[in-house]
């Protein structure tokens, strides 16, 4: 296992190719991206479909959300915990069509980033569906399963919880890292309690 040290230097690399994205590389990107994970088997078994609102320098999970929603599949967002390094996932209400549906079930928090509002259905961990299919943001993720977050702990926390409480889940469910072609490192440096995803698509 890695240290603490080798994580925060593999961040920084991250971070600066991030940095280095154009615009348009950024939607070529998200949009192979997407077209991987709808034609997955993955995407086509799933009742449910976990997203994130994307940051600026993150791959557009909107053509997921508003793809899911013409699928009559259920879509989730998380939300951060006030205080805290946990999160919860609420279930969007309506159909998602286009960013102004989104923004209008979002508000953005003290970093910046669009949560779903807490008026709409806070999803306890045990009440996950089984057949269910995690996006989860990263700065870098390995083919092997490994991830890079941001530093947090909020997805490797939340899943680790999820996993022990609900059986239907870790039997069935699937954690998909979803990023940019470009995020894909061939190692990533681990600590124990990071969480593997189960399946890449970039």
């Amino acid at each position: 296992m890695e240290s603490r040290q080798d994580k925060k230097a593999a961040r920084a690399k991250a971070r600066s190719l991030l940095k280095a994205l154009s615009a348009a590389e950024r939607e070529s990107q998200s949009q192979k991206a997407a077209a991987s994970f709808l034609n997955s088997s993955i995407y086509k078994d799933a009742e449910c479909v976990a997203a994130f609102y994307s940051m600026p320098d993150e791959v557009d999970t909107l053509p997921i959300i508003a793809r899911a929603f013409l699928d009559k599949k259920r879509v989730l967002l998380p939300r951060m915990v006030p205080a805290s390094n946990a999160m919860d996932f609420y279930e969007l209400a309506a159909p998602i069509l286009g960013l102004q549906d989104l923004d209008a079930q979002t508000e953005a928090n003290a970093w910046g980033i669009r949560e779903p509002l807490l008026s709409l259905p806070r999803v306890p961990k045990e009440a996950i569906p089984a057949k269910i299919a995690i996006l989860v943001p990263g700065l870098a993720f390995a083919k092997d399963g490994r991830r890079l977050g941001r530093g947090k702990g909020f997805y490797d926390r939340y899943l680790t919880e999820l996993l022990a409480l609900n059986p239907d889940f870790a039997r069935e469910g699937k954690i998909c890292g979803y990023c940019f072609s470009s995020q894909i490192f061939d190692d990533i440096p681990t600590q124990k309690n990071d969480v593997l995803t189960q399946a890449l698509f970039y």
